[in-house]
């Protein structure tokens, strides 16, 4: 019921921005020959009422009522772009009432799947809008048995085609956040424990400096240049590798961007993907990392 009452929100302020203002009767209206309403119901009035609620509580878009002529419409509407996991949802799950919207499209849109959306994302997002506790059976891929614990849920990630729970476990001493993988976990059952958000804990900055999906307490930002080459400097400029970065020299044949970050794993990975269009120029010591993984490469192909 939760993913499609998802659908019935994304729905209805799609419908407010695009066609609005409405009346409520003008609402149920289009309500009753819309495909997101799969089983062809009413839209009651108790339910409309409750939907506007969960939209402010889940997104923070507040629909009011102009009682002049008893209409609806959003008032902040400017808080549906921008960036952050409330544009990125808004826009997912707006392609996705979109396209079910316009059902002769389907096989001319194509994107990639999300696998750990499935089937766990709504729970865990209500879990955190409620700040309830979670009851996960979770096993790791280095792990032989699963195992069951609570956890309380912070906040959450998409990070290339996987999202990931950032929390606190029942038996951890600290309370720093760790990372679960939505598609490792086997069951996830809401709890009517609560919780409460660890005092300083600020989810924007904690992600700041952070690259992939891990973040290890020796984990230091620091400044990475990158020499970025040919046309590759437009794939750089129109989609920033992360949040810090800076294009600080721009020349004929390439440019230099800057970086504020930790150099992890994924960074590594996703810097090795681009060839020889990416030259990492400092630090000293990512350098020699690049260089001596780029060796053992060349080893391996000239067996």
């Amino acid at each position: 019921m939760a993913k499609n009452y998802f659908k019935s929100y994304i729905w209805l302020m799609e419908t407010l921005r695009s066609r609005g203002p409405l009346t409520l009767a003008q609402i149920k209206d289009l309500w009753s020959r819309s495909t997101v309403n799969e089983v062809g119901g009413e839209l009651a009035t108790r339910t409309f009422a409750n939907h506007v609620e969960a939209i402010f509580d889940i997104f923070g878009i507040e629909i009011v009522c102009d009682r002049r002529d008893n209409t609806y419409r959003i008032v902040n509407e400017e808080d549906m772009d921008g960036s952050g996991i409330r544009s990125w949802m808004l826009d997912a799950l707006s392609l996705n009432s979109l396209l079910n919207e316009s059902a002769g499209m389907k096989d001319r849109i194509f994107f990639e799947n999300v696998p750990s959306s499935h089937q766990f994302l709504t729970t865990v997002i209500q879990a955190i809008r409620d700040n309830r506790k979670l009851k996960v059976r979770y096993q790791g891929y280095r792990m032989d048995e699963e195992r069951t614990f609570e956890l309380e849920p912070y906040f959450i990630r998409e990070f290339k085609r996987r999202w990931y729970l950032y929390g606190h476990k029942d038996y951890d001493k600290d309370n720093k956040p760790h990372m679960y993988a939505l598609d490792r976990m086997l069951e996830v059952e809401i709890l009517p424990d609560s919780f409460k958000l660890p005092d300083g804990l600020d989810a924007k900055a904690w992600f700041q400096s952070l690259y992939g999906i891990r973040k290890y307490d020796d984990m230091k930002p620091q400044q990475v240049l990158l020499k970025v080459y040919g046309k590759q400097v437009r794939y750089f400029r129109s989609l920033p590798l992360h949040s810090s970065q800076e294009e600080v020299e721009t020349h004929r044949d390439h440019s230099i961007f800057a970086y504020n970050l930790a150099p992890d794993y994924d960074f590594k990975q996703d810097i090795l993907s681009f060839g020889d269009t990416v030259e990492v120029l400092v630090p000293k010591e990512l350098r020699e990392d690049f260089s001596e993984r780029i060796n053992k490469m060349i080893t391996r192909y000239i067996k």
